[in-house]
């Protein structure tokens, strides 16, 4: 079901975008080489709580995490543990934010201590797939519109959109219709209409499309070739002739 948000609602997904906003600011703060992922989500946990909210992935369907942390050859749904961070990483961020039961969802990657050109690279094309998809945003528009251009712009720069994962609706619950895959065609899928909020989240591999889930935690998603991959994801409201990024960067 695709729920278009009331003015009531979209006041409080904006509020909790904005704690969103605020826990962003933190985590490029202390997001540096010798700290541990599991301290940054604790840093998080505790940021949260301190500004009346709840991180929403906490247990969600058995999460174990508050945010979701992945690096490197970790495209999606890293959980965070001891490993610590070194220079050149790659550290991709996913959070949610659940403030009197609305949420918003987003997730960003930090190029830790830059070294090498590899990881820049997929960064910057990872984010620019998500900036050109913004733009095709607008009432009468399609999904298929949006993912279209993720794949277009990914593979123009040689890279692979990842399969059978993709951005969502959200808002009111996690997860809302409709799916957004990575790849489509132009004017197919579902009607865009003014009072959506939806999550767009290119999702961007080096060499392959191919991933497996990793067998211990049951959650983790790799590259199969465990080389370079890369996740930015923001929110945004549809409006009469166009979109709100609630998720921008200042």
């Amino acid at each position: 079901m695709i729920y278009i948000k009331s003015t009531y609602d979209i006041e409080l997904i904006k509020q909790a975008a904005a704690i969103w906003k605020k826990v962003r600011t933190l985590l490029y703060k202390i997001c540096k080489p010798g700290v541990s992922l599991i301290s940054l989500d604790e840093k998080v946990a505790e940021f949260v709580a301190q500004n009346n909210a709840t991180c929403s992935f906490y247990k969600y369907d058995g999460f174990p995490g508050h945010i979701c942390i992945s690096i490197n050859d970790e495209i999606i749904h890293g959980i965070p543990n001891d490993y610590v961070i070194k220079s050149d990483d790659l550290v991709t961020f996913d959070v949610g934010i659940t403030y009197k039961n609305h949420i918003c969802d987003a997730a960003f990657t930090i190029h830790v201590d830059p070294q090498t050109a590899a990881p820049k690279k997929i960064n910057e094309v990872t984010k620019l797939s998500l900036n050109e998809a913004l733009k095709v945003i607008k009432p009468q528009s399609h999904i298929g519109d949006i993912s279209h251009v993720v794949e277009t712009i990914a593979n123009q720069n040689g890279f692979e959109v990842i399969r059978n994962f993709g951005g969502h609706g959200c808002g009111n619950k996690l997860h809302e219709d409709p799916m957004i895959l990575n790849y489509g065609k132009p004017h197919s899928g579902p009607e865009i209409v003014a009072g959506m909020t939806l999550c767009i989240e290119p999702m961007l591999l080096t060499g392959t499309d191919k991933y497996y889930i990793d067998k211990k935690n049951k959650w983790t998603v790799r590259s199969k070739n465990h080389k370079l991959t890369c996740h930015w994801e923001h929110m945004v409201l549809v409006t009469n002739n166009g979109c709100e990024i609630l998720t921008e960067e200042r």
